[in-house]
């Protein structure tokens, strides 16, 4: 049900009947109704100068197919096709971004303008530039643009993300399908959603403010007109369900990004779970919190440092660890070779170690052609690497290289370098036999699917279209 949605249509249908009665004998509710109807209205305008339509060239020499766009082929991206097949050069119309800097630097997500040979930023005066990549970080999704502009630009007004409550009002900005300047009204639905996108440690704003194809970079703002998040994705298969990347954290991303083009992250090198009460009887130290560790990377900084698995962290470098994902965020923190003191549990008896944090490495850079067909799903897959990382034990599989993060696959959660292992407990042994599989499903079927994930496997569920 689009409950949100219709709330948001009804609020504003009472507003907009409230401004049109008697204009000489205003009801008692109509002041306060014109006055938030009026605060919209101003932070639409006070937001949209900034706002951004991103679209990238990509170079085809030797022409031939584009690959499908974010949410299906459009008229305008057909005829581009066709252009391309006679020579030219394809161009998509791809997301939206926010100005933060007056001299010409711009955020959006890096999805957006990923695989680019050409970026095209169009102002809101509709005047174009050409901009460079200053940093991208594909876990958390954030990039930093710079155009050159002969002018000063107008400036995103910032808020705090830390601040927004769940029911407050929200505004997303963006180009829908190429539809620039397109404004769209809802709540903050959640905040703090995470397991949603590549970085483990990212928190996501949920909003039920009409998030599409194109929206993706542009801003979610308050009642104010203040930017509380950069939207970055939607549940093409749910009503209502957008999220968006908090502004401090894009802010945070930003600032690296400017100062070094990447970002680094601390490695410690184990896998770890909640602590539950009942683990945590059964390891002799109930009424403690922390995390459990399960697994020590052999070779890694958590080895050096004489963790072992059993062990309980309870702090790291001072700090007090409530549970994974705060653990997560300070060890990713952390600059690769620091030294940092943990308190642990062994054994009953607290103790300390010291570790040398390494890098996080990114996401590998793979040799996927741009153009390789997706299929139903939404995926485009193909045999496994040699030298792949695996699980013990964990054997066939096909590599996921290409996700349309609209398409079914992505909506659910598959995210681009998964090994996909099963498909409704069926074995995947090879793209040949994962074509097979999906072909004998029925439409309209909850499919699940076990993945290899950065070591590890997880079921990820959805429904086949």
């Amino acid at each position: 049900m689009r409950t949100g949605r219709a709330a948001a249509a009804v609020v504003l249908a009472l507003l907009l009947a409230a401004c049109a009665r008697d204009e000489g004998k205003p009801s008692p509710g109509t002041p306060d109704a014109v006055r938030l109807q009026q605060g919209f209205v101003a932070a639409v305008e006070r937001a949209v100068p900034a706002v951004v339509n991103i679209r990238t060239v990509t170079r085809s020499p030797h022409g031939g197919g584009m690959g499908v766009p974010e949410g299906g082929m459009s008229m305008q991206d057909y005829l581009a096709e066709l252009l391309e097949e006679n020579g030219g050069f394809p161009e998509n119309s791809l997301g939206s971004g926010v100005i933060v800097g007056e001299d010409g630097l711009i955020v959006t997500n890096e999805h957006v303008i990923r695989d680019a040979d050409e970026i095209v930023i169009r102002l809101s005066d509709r005047t174009e530039y050409r901009a460079k990549v200053v940093g991208a970080d594909p876990r958390s999704d954030v990039a930093l643009l710079r155009i050159k502009p002969s002018r000063k630009l107008p400036v995103a007004l910032l808020g705090d993300s830390a601040r927004i409550k769940v029911g407050e009002w929200a505004i997303a900005v963006g180009n829908p399908f190429g539809l620039e300047s397109t404004v769209t009204l809802g709540v903050i639905s959640a905040t703090g959603r995470t397991d949603l996108g590549a970085d483990p440690t990212g928190d996501l704003i949920q909003t039920d403010a009409s998030i599409n194809p194109g929206n993706s970079g542009g801003p979610l703002l308050n009642s104010r007109g203040e930017v509380v998040g950069i939207n970055t994705a939607m549940v093409s298969g749910g009503q209502g369900i957008g999220f968006a990347i908090p502004i401090n954290t894009v802010l945070e991303i930003e600032r690296e990004l400017a100062s070094t083009g990447t970002i680094r992250r601390g490695w410690l090198g184990v896998g770890i779970q909640p602590l539950t009460s009942d683990l945590s009887e059964s390891f002799g130290v109930k009424g403690e919190k922390g995390v459990l560790v399960n697994r020590v990377v052999p070779g890694s900084p958590a080895a050096a440092g004489g963790l072992r698995g059993g062990d309980i962290v309870i702090s790291f470098g001072g700090a007090r660890v409530a549970g994974v994902k705060e653990f997560q965020k300070m060890v990713a923190g952390v600059s690769p070779g620091s030294d940092v003191v943990l308190e642990i549990l062994r054994n009953g008896k607290r103790m300390s170690v010291t570790v040398k944090l390494a890098e996080l490495e990114g996401p590998t850079a793979r040799a996927v052609p741009r153009k390789a067909p997706l299929d139903a799903w939404g995926l485009s897959v193909g045999p496994l690497p040699g030298g792949v990382a695996r699980a013990p034990g964990v054997r066939g599989g096909v590599e996921v290289r290409r996700v349309d993060p609209s398409g079914p696959a992505g909506a659910g959660g598959i995210r681009e370098g998964d090994i996909l292992l099963r498909i409704n407990r069926e074995p995947v042994s090879d793209p040949e036999s994962y074509r097979k599989a999906l072909a004998r499903l029925p439409r309209g079927q909850m499919v699940s699917v076990l993945v290899d994930r950065d070591g590890g496997q997880v079921y990820v569920a959805f429904r086949n279209r």
